[in-house]
């Protein structure tokens, strides 16, 4: 093993990476970065890395981005932090509000989570809850499609298809429906996302039209399945579910944690269906970074459910 720095033993002393093994760091130490710029990020012996994976796609802006950096000084002089029940203060409500403006139509109330899991599991909450508070308790399962991830904790493993995350937390996890997706790599009908009319969500379609009565809602990554290895399918299958799950009375959940700001070429990449879901969680590119941050945007319609006097039982 190589000479390690001071930092690096450090390192090695007390901290359990993720998405590591750490036996693995006894010939390949880990890069100790200490300042970035951009594109590039500086490890403590001056050599420099181009940032290519945007430090699991979070950064849009650049590291150290000096009109972020600023503005970031200019907050944490006029307040770090206040509790949020009962109170609140301007920057999250100036967010909620230009959030909003360019969210979907119809998402018109928000949430503050801290990470992408989380968001997972505030959505299925709220879809289990709604059904509930609204005279659909049968309403429990929930949908996805193969290949789908959408987080790590125990809730968003169920409702993933990657058995490399789930394997090991199977006695944990309650699974989810998975119904086979869209394949544009492998098209078992022989078309392209160019010229086809997604007659692949027949799968969907099937199971949505049989178990509709039990099911709460759908989860799906827009247009991109990422973990997946970026399959990209038809707009053309969103907007078939959205006019079914309305049709049925299941909630569409849009998980845009990738893919939301812009990596699609609009600000979220359901907007290529031209359709609005019943539920959307945003993250990653929302802070470039910065802060561990995931918002839950909602319609006012299941905003209303859960709108009453404490007496009701709805929180």
């Amino acid at each position: 093993m190589e000479i390690l720095s001071n930092l690096q033993k450090k390192d090695l002393k007390h901290i359990f990476h993720p998405c590591s093994q750490m036996k693995d760091y006894e010939q390949l130490p880990p890069i100790v970065i200490t300042k970035g710029d951009g594109l590039y990020v500086e490890d403590e012996f001056g050599n420099k890395y181009m940032d290519c994976v945007s430090s699991w796609w979070v950064n849009l802006f650049g590291h150290c981005n000096p009109r972020i950096n600023k503005v970031i000084k200019e907050q944490v002089d006029k307040l770090e932090h206040i509790i949020f029940a009962n109170f609140s203060h301007e920057a999250a409500i100036e967010l909620g509000e230009r959030l909003t403006k360019v969210a979907p139509e119809g998402l018109n109330k928000l949430i503050f989570t801290d990470n992408g899991s989380s968001s997972t599991e505030v959505s299925i909450k709220l879809s289990f809850q709604y059904h509930a508070q609204t005279g659909n308790p049968q309403k429990k399962k929930f949908v996805s499609i193969d290949g789908a991830y959408h987080g790590e904790t125990i809730g968003a493993l169920g409702v993933g298809n990657m058995d490399r995350f789930t394997d090991v937390y199977k006695p944990l996890i309650r699974e989810g429906v998975k119904v086979k997706g869209p394949n544009c790599f492998e098209c078992e009908y022989g078309k392209t996302r160019d010229c086809c009319e997604a007659e692949c969500f027949e799968h969907m379609e099937k199971h949505l039209n049989e178990h509709g009565n039990e099911i709460a809602g759908v989860i799906i990554e827009s247009m991109v399945q990422g973990v997946a290895g970026m399959r990209i399918y038809s707009p053309i299958y969103l907007k078939k579910l959205r006019e079914l799950t309305l049709k049925l009375n299941i909630h569409l959940i849009a998980d845009e944690i990738a893919m939301g700001f812009g990596r699609t070429g609009k600000m979220f990449a359901i907007e290529h269906a031209g359709v609005s879901p019943d539920i959307m969680c945003v993250g990653k590119g929302l802070t470039a970074g910065y802060f561990p941050m995931s918002i839950v945007l909602i319609t006012d319609k299941l905003y209303e459910a859960f709108y009453a006097d404490y007496s009701e039982g709805k929180s």
